[in-house]
């Protein structure tokens, strides 16, 4: 059963919610909203429209109401948001019906999902746990949604759903591509999961797709950690396939814009007078119904961003590289991820990483330019650069 965190008078989940002047403020649910991308979303929302009412709907203990001073932690990725929270399980249908029956939101930008680590991304162990949360957990909040008359939902899919089929490139791809016959447990939950999400698209909820392509940032815990982690291991000199390959990458909080830019233009459409967006341009089309390719629009190859990471932290590898032919590199992560499953423990190495490392594989961002505004505010160097300095901190914190 979904419940509210308790606070003191005024307060939820321990974060003070400022009282909104206006008569009917917009009140939207961010759910995975204590994550890596829903806090980035929190972030952005409260940046462009702190009017707004939000809210968390999470799984997790909110860890303001627990420890009340953290408040002030730097780590603390929603430091200075006001937002109001509810604790809920999208995998249990009744705790979110009562969630969104609490709360009665206009907008839901849903991002609660699971990812499976690089070592379990080809193997089929996570299937049923990745498509109760990724699938049956979005039936779940599209239809609660529906019946709590919300107006507008986002769903944060993938490009994961066009882009597993390793057998072939996909340089410059569009929203025109069809999703991928050959896919990963987790590519496969997000097709099924768009598929729910536009299917419910209409006059009373409409409803839009975003597919950012590989994400880091503040919080990230999928690829600027285990980049890192190559430099304590020796692996720096290390380089599978020609390391030419280009691919996309998105700064998570130019991904929050584009959230809130679709967010924008779903409400912006059913009201009688169009207004402008975060960014302050005028909206010509309509984002309902549609999927949307976000990335940072800088294609790079997996050699150069490892290379920009491990600059950030003082390392340069050595000035001879050994190069893997990729089909090595496919067998070695094979017999890594037999390993992971005999032994339990997670490794580095995978078909996955191995594909990630090898593959072409970027899209066009005219499509989300052109109806959602979305430009990214933050180039590659400095996101990397951001990322890395929080990362950095972590580290110091936990070596304490």
């Amino acid at each position: 059963m979904a419940k509210l965190a308790e606070g003191d008078s005024g307060t939820i989940g321990s974060v003070q919610k400022t009282p909104n002047s206006s008569p009917t403020p917009i009140k939207i649910i961010v759910t995975g909203g204590l994550g890596f991308v829903g806090s980035a979303i929190v972030r952005s929302l409260q940046e462009f429209h702190p009017e707004w009412d939000v809210w968390i709907l999470d799984k997790g203990e909110n860890r303001r109401h627990r420890n009340s001073h953290d408040g002030d932690d730097e780590l603390d990725l929603l430091r200075g948001c006001e937002y109001g929270y509810v604790q809920a399980d999208i995998t249990d249908k009744t705790s979110v019906m009562d969630a969104l029956a609490m709360i009665n939101a206009d907008a839901i930008i849903h991002t609660a999902g699971i990812v499976p680590s690089l070592s379990e991304r080809y193997a089929r162990r996570l299937e049923a746990l990745v498509k109760a949360v990724n699938v049956e957990g979005t039936r779940h909040m599209v239809d609660a949604a529906r019946k709590s008359r919300c107006r507008a939902f986002v769903y944060t899919s993938s490009c994961c759903t066009v882009i597993d089929d390793m057998s072939q490139s996909y340089a410059n791809i569009d929203e025109r591509w069809p999703v991928s016959p050959k896919s990963s447990i987790y590519g496969e939950s997000k097709v099924e999961a768009e598929q729910i999400v536009i299917a419910a698209n209409d006059k009373s909820m409409s409803t839009c797709v975003l597919r950012p392509s590989v994400l880091f940032g503040e919080g990230d815990n999928q690829l600027i950690p285990p980049i890192h982690a190559c430099i304590a291991k020796g692996e720096t000199r290390w380089v599978i396939g020609d390391g030419k390959n280009l691919w996309d990458t998105t700064y998570v909080g130019n991904v929050a814009d584009a959230h809130v830019l679709a967010v924008e233009n779903l409400l912006d459409f059913q009201s009688a007078e169009p207004k402008r967006g975060c960014h302050g341009r005028a909206r010509a089309e309509s984002a309902a119904g549609e999927t949307f390719f976000i990335q940072n629009n800088e294609p790079i190859s997996f050699r150069e961003f490892s290379l920009a990471v491990w600059k950030e932290f003082g390392h340069l590898p050595p000035a001879w590289e050994i190069h893997i032919p990729e089909g090595l590199g496919w067998v070695l992560g094979l017999v890594a991820e037999v390993f992971t499953r005999v032994s339990g423990t997670p490794t580095t190495l995978s078909r996955g990483s191995v594909m990630d490392a090898c593959a072409m594989r970027y899209a066009s961002g005219d499509k989300a330019r052109r109806i959602l505004g979305y430009q990214p505010r933050v180039g590659l160097e400095a996101g990397i650069r951001a990322s890395c300095e929080h990362y950095a901190k972590r580290l110091t914190r936990e070596r304490r």
